[in-house]
């Protein structure tokens, strides 16, 4: 055990002698850090004069709906809600100038509604509805009409149908209310994130066996004392456990410097209050969606660590091997919205390591149906990847042990 140690100790140490290794992981670093403040840069004109930055619009709005947090979306609450906008939107004019900057009425009526309420008028808009007209009971008997419209549209099955209507029933309701852009803007960046992450990955790791090919030491390894056995699964274990501890570093980066910037104060919200939640069954809050999302990023990244160590072990060149991983990771994003009327092919690509990566992919309402029952991406696809990242594994270590040397 003390020798596999050592090796493995050893093959780290090879990864970060390599300046390749530095350089891609501050580009994924860099860009992880720009995107928790990117949309924040530039500042708000109000006729034509600088008024505010969108930094500080955004911590106004933090403020409010921290104030809010766990008020309930239920009579009471709309009722006080259409009160407050029939005060402020006395004014109908238009608030916008012709140059495209707000009215000094209209950007103050903005900061007295749409701040603190402006989600959730989206989220009537979303269902053709008016904040200020909309009741509680018609807010969740419209989201559910809205949900079935949605799963009909989407082609689903009656069994799928069936179950999400039964997840559905399983939300609490009214909805509890309060700061959920942390979390929205995590599960958005993380995607990105992660795919930056991955190729990173592919750069860092394809040497793992190529790069002895390449320098002809591949003889010298395999006829050293542990080269057939320990040095290879020092490879696999260091490859693996290398992209598992990026993911962990860049995502708890990116969850910190979000929490820092936009608060993560609600994470006992039902993630249906957020934008792309309120389209889901699923009845779990924001932080056991960032559970799921973070878990399958991780388990993806193992995976894109297989695969990419797959091929360098039976590739004689680290530029095939990145070529390669490049078009197994981008794949998925470019087709994606090309199969998704094609079942079989769009839950395969939405398995994929790369669309793994985006939290809500991974509670799609496409389902998986094993038996009589249903599963999400999410309770099925880990399970799959441990199995091939195994595999994968044994494969690699046995084409490379017996590989042809030149």
């Amino acid at each position: 055990m003390r020798e596999l140690v050592n090796l493995i100790g050893y093959e780290y140490k090879k990864i970060f002698q390599r300046r390749s290794t530095w350089i891609a992981l501050m580009v994924v670093l860099v860009l992880t850090l720009f995107g928790g403040f990117g949309t924040l840069l530039g500042d708000v004109y109000v006729e034509g004069v600088k008024a505010e930055s969108y930094y500080t619009i955004m911590k106004k709005e933090r403020k409010a709906l921290e104030k809010m947090e766990g008020e309930k979306l239920n009579q009471l609450f709309f009722e006080k809600v259409q009160k407050k906008a029939e005060e402020i939107y006395k004014d109908k004019s238009n608030p916008f100038q012709e140059d495209g900057s707000w009215t000094a009425e209209g950007w103050k009526q903005y900061c007295k509604f749409d701040i603190p309420y402006g989600h959730i008028s989206d989220l009537c808009t979303v269902m053709e509805k008016d904040i200020s007209t909309i009741k509680e009971e018609d807010f969740y008997k419209e989201r559910t009409k809205f949900l079935k419209d949605n799963y009909k549209g989407e082609g689903l099955t009656d069994g799928e149908i069936q179950f999400h209507i039964k997840e559905n029933q399983q939300i609490e309701t009214p909805f509890s209310y309060g700061n959920m852009h942390g979390f929205d803007r995590y599960f958005t960046l993380q995607y990105m994130t992660g795919m930056f992450l991955a190729f990173a990955i592919a750069i860092c790791l394809a040497p793992m066996f190529a790069g002895e090919y390449t320098s002809n030491m591949d003889s010298l390894v395999l006829s050293s004392r542990f080269g057939k056995n320990k040095l290879i699964w020092a490879k696999l274990i260091t490859g693996v456990s290398f992209s598992v501890l990026c993911a962990i570093f860049i995502f708890g980066i990116s969850i910190l410097e979000i929490g820092n910037i936009y608060g993560l104060s609600g994470w006992k919200l039902p993630i249906q209050v957020s934008y792309t939640g309120f389209y889901l069954s699923l009845p779990v809050h924001m932080l056991e969606m960032l559970g799921i999302g973070v878990g399958c990023g991780i388990l993806a990244t193992g995976m894109i660590a297989a695969v990419v160590m797959f091929c360098s072990a039976k590739m004689k060149s680290s530029f095939g091997v990145i070529i390669i991983s490049f078009i197994f990771i981008f794949v998925p994003v470019l087709c994606i919205n090309a199969v998704i009327g094609i079942r079989f092919l769009y839950l395969f690509v939405s398995s994929m390591p790369t669309s793994m990566m985006y939290p809500w992919g991974t509670v799609a309402d496409q389902l998986l149906h094993i038996g009589d029952h249903y599963f999400y991406l999410f309770q099925i696809i880990p399970i799959l990847y441990i199995l091939l990242i195994l595999g994968l594994a044994l494969w690699s270590y046995h084409s490379f042990k017996n590989h042809q040397i030149a």
